[in-house]
């Protein structure tokens, strides 16, 4: 198995983006509240500039990743990313395409304990919205066809899968149950020589949702009220068994698995953690900004 990415060995990573009218409901990450498309719009950036930052050696940006952010709504997807197309795009090219910044605060918890504001910069790679209905099935159908276009390309057989990571309120307008858990195990079952496809939930509550904070949990306890949140569940990868216990440490679990690929009210820490994660990368991957 490949356990760092390089130039020779890339990753790609696939982020489907909710962009339907309910997605202009109010949510909270790092105690901040606001609405999920805002949310859905910052975990993405985030993501994207920890791996530009990870990709940059020397003051130049190194050709590891392929990235795509596909958001959907009405009766379509589309590209979210500044230089267009719908499918991956280099790490190299979009920091040839690289958008403005924006500064946001963020509770960020001190080694002391103690909570405080802090500043945190990050480009806009891809700009909130929300309007319309909720075709996650289309999207769906549309990142199986990228991941086994990558997979099966000569040059990334070796590498390690693709991570597929969707972020949603968990509503769906174009498809049953059925024809997403469907269409969610043919995306899994694409495959490099080093596994299959990490398929990753990010669920996006309403503020008046109260289930606790979950990443990555072993059963679907936390779930069983909420119809939305047992789909994703369902929908989900089950982690390899040899990244357990990088995930247990990353995510400072304290049960055994195996670990279902959810998320539920995380925080940035926990976006970067599931960065870790994906890329399989811990002793190249820099710090942490932010600690619990």
């Amino acid at each position: 198995m490949i356990n760092t990415v390089t130039h020779n060995n890339r990753a790609a990573f696939i982020f489907v983006i909710d962009c339907s009218t309910s997605m202009q409901e109010m949510t909270h990450l790092n105690e901040i509240i606001l609405s999920k498309a805002e949310a859905a719009a910052l975990v993405c950036n985030y993501f994207i500039d920890e791996l530009l930052e990870r990709a940059t050696r020397n003051g130049k940006v190194r050709n590891y990743y392929d990235i795509a952010a596909i958001g959907y709504a009405g009766d379509d997807y589309f590209s979210m990313l500044p230089c267009g197309g719908d499918g991956l795009v280099s790490i190299e090219r979009l920091a040839d395409h690289c958008p403005p910044q924006r500064t946001i605060h963020l509770l960020q918890r001190l080694p002391s304990g103690l909570q405080t504001s802090a500043p945190f910069t990050l480009h806009q790679w891809v700009t909130p919205q929300s309007e319309d209905s909720t075709p996650m099935f289309a999207a769906l159908l549309h990142v199986r066809d990228i991941v086994e276009q990558w997979c099966n390309n000569p040059d990334n057989r070796a590498s390690i899968p693709p991570v597929v990571i969707n972020i949603s309120d968990g509503d769906c307008s174009d498809a049953s149950d059925i024809m997403l858990l469907d269409i969610a195990d043919k995306i899994k079952e694409s495959a490099t020589e080093c596994g299959n496809t990490m398929f990753i939930n990010i669920h996006l509550a309403t503020r008046r949702d109260e289930c606790d904070h979950m990443v990555f949990p072993r059963d679907n306890i936390f779930a069983t009220d909420s119809h939305d949140r047992m789909l994703l569940f369902e929908m989900s990868s089950i982690l390899p068994r040899d990244l357990e216990n990088l995930v247990a440490a990353l995510l400072d679990l304290r049960y055994p698995g195996p670990y279902r690929c959810v998320a539920f009210n995380a925080t940035v820490f926990d976006i970067l953690s599931i960065a870790n994660i994906g890329t399989r990368s811990v002793s190249t991957a820099p710090r942490p900004k932010y600690r619990r």
